[in-house]
């Protein structure tokens, strides 16, 4: 990994780490390029790191990240310790996991159709103050006739995203498989939507059948960006045959990194007697 790419947020904390990564690297002998990189180090939070994998997705090769945002669940280098990455770069002391993408499928009342990829999640809502209603199918056989405010799809290392502050769950992100969670379901006398979160297998279709579409505005949108302003009729979920690669040093531990950066917050307690 001799050529390098460096992609950072705006924040100050940022670019000074990018500048200082940039001259410990080049005197190193790496080369820092824009184009035909072998490692994409991203500068910033877990939002930087998205932004990253939506631009640079297709070129197939590893993210590292250097977080200098407020929780950093994906960076994984704290900007004062930069010559980590000059060591592991060195003794290839590291390890590259592979997460997969969702992918989803809108089509419109046009008949027009709009394919997304998410790394954390796609988002399905009803646009205006309203309900939405939905038929849903799982692998092309009816399941549920839901109302409500709409749902959260989310891979395993999106989970601890958006998803598990609407009452999903922290889904381990080495298993194959992904999560629907269904945000503030109508359940009353008529209606029985889907009301808990639902760990599904990986290969697991999902589709979306939108009531009254053309009069109903629906926001289909992966990790935070709209797929099309235009009236969706049907959506589909299912997992790209595409992945992502995240570069990490040292033993990762999920769980030592889900309780820091989820349950205590970085914040230090001692739990031992």
């Amino acid at each position: 990994m001799k050529n390098i790419t460096l992609y950072s947020n705006t924040k100050k904390t940022s670019l000074e780490a990018k500048d200082k990564l940039f001259r410990m690297l080049t005197a190193a002998g790496y080369k820092i390029v824009s184009e035909g990189a072998d490692l994409i180090i991203v500068i910033g939070g877990d939002g930087t790191m998205l932004s990253a994998i939506r631009r640079y997705r297709a070129m197939k090769i590893p993210f590292l990240g250097v977080n200098t945002g407020t929780l950093g669940f994906l960076p994984s280098v704290p900007p004062n310790q930069l010559e980590i990455i000059l060591e592991l770069l060195d003794t290839k002391a590291y390890a590259i996991q592979s997460y997969p993408l969702l992918e989803v499928r809108c089509k419109t009342v046009n008949g027009e159709q709009i394919d997304g990829y998410a790394f954390n999640e796609i988002l399905i809502k009803h646009l205006e103050p309203r309900l939405l209603e939905v038929k849903i199918y799982i692998d092309g056989k009816p399941f549920n006739y839901f109302t409500g405010d709409g749902f959260i799809i989310s891979t395993p290392i999106g989970s601890t995203g958006y998803a598990i502050w609407a009452g999903g769950v922290a889904t381990h992100s080495e298993l194959p498989v992904y999560q629907i969670t269904p945000i503030h379901a109508n359940d009353n006398s008529i209606n029985r939507p889907l009301k808990t979160s639902m760990v599904v297998p990986i290969e697991t279709v999902i589709d979306f059948s939108i009531v009254k579409a053309q009069l109903r505005a629906v926001i289909v949108a992966c990790d935070g960006r709209k797929v099309t302003d235009d009236f969706i009729s049907q959506i589909s979920v299912r997992a790209a045959h595409k992945e992502v690669k995240i570069l990490r040093y040292g033993d990762y531990d999920y769980f030592e990194l889900f309780r820091n950066k989820i349950i205590d917050k970085r914040v230090s307690r001692v739990l031992s007697d």
